[in-house]
């Protein structure tokens, strides 16, 4: 029986010409975070047309996990302070993805 979880989607786009100055950082920060209590997933992908869009999978065992990964010293470390200020903009969306029905 799979448990309930939030999935959350990233559509990052780095300011033109500066994706490949998000790959280190974001490798660095999906490592990080795997390692967070209530992450179930992380990965980043980068596009084959556009090298400055990256989509960012990620899921969390509940609701609260996004909050608190937001909150962690990777996080404001690699995202606001190195990847955010490299981006033209972002698109974050969360969705509670249902368990399992008894």
């Amino acid at each position: 029986m799979a448990a309930a979880y939030l999935q959350v989607i990233a559509h990052y786009f780095a300011k033109p010409g500066n994706g490949d100055a998000l790959v280190k950082p974001l490798t660095e920060l999906a490592a990080a975070t795997r390692t967070e209590p209530k992450n179930v997933f992380y990965e980043f992908f980068r596009s084959p047309l556009d090298p400055d869009h990256f989509v960012i999978l990620e899921q969390y065992s509940d609701a609260s996990g996004l909050a608190e990964h937001r909150e962690t010293e990777h996080f404001q470390r690699l995202g606001f302070g190195i990847l955010i200020p490299l981006l033209d903009r972002r698109e974050v969306s969360s969705h509670m993805v249902p368990g399992d029905a008894a």
